[in-house]
């Protein structure tokens, strides 16, 4: 009977592997999967690692219906064991997802607008973060001293 409570975590985990591969397949789609990895790697790697979590059950899954008995074992897993694994294993990837449930969507049209709106947020933080690195650059230049220069930051603070 406990066996039977893999089926529900293994349902969501299929959901949550479903809506991570719907996103990055629109990524890709699209094109940008290096330009969004080199600007955020941590979505990428924690999209890995949260795959891999939410593959785990279905492993558990296995071994406790084949009862496969692992390395340095006498016996096969309890199923209580595998179950308690399995929900471990989807909470985790639930804890390292928990930021990005916009990301993800329940059909493919949701899924392509938030592709679309990861790639724009993340052109507008670096123009963000440029500008602001211009406007540092500028204040701590060093200004010569000479008329034209005056004239210029009298310009400047007019306008």
């Amino acid at each position: 009977m406990i066996t039977y409570l893999h089926l529900p975590i293994m349902a969501i985990a299929f959901f949550i592997l479903l809506a991570t591969w719907r996103f990055w397949s629109c990524i890709n789609r699209m094109g940008f999967v290096k330009e969004v990895s080199r600007r955020a790697p941590w979505m990428l790697q924690g999209d890995v690692i949260a795959s891999i979590l939410a593959l785990m059950p279905f492993m558990l899954a296995s071994v406790d219906w084949a009862d496969v008995t692992l390395p340095q074992q006498s016996r096969p897993a309890a199923s209580y064991v595998t179950v308690f694994l399995s929900l471990g294993c989807l909470l985790g990837c639930m804890f390292i997802l928990r930021q990005s449930g916009e990301r993800f969507a329940g059909h493919w049209a949701g899924t392509r607008e938030s592709a679309l709106r990861t790639i724009a947020a993340l052109r507008i933080i670096d123009a963000a973060e440029l500008t602001y690195a211009l406007d540092v650059a500028r204040q701590h230049q060093a200004r010569p001293v000479s008329g034209r220069v005056i004239e210029v930051e009298a310009r400047e603070e007019r306008q």
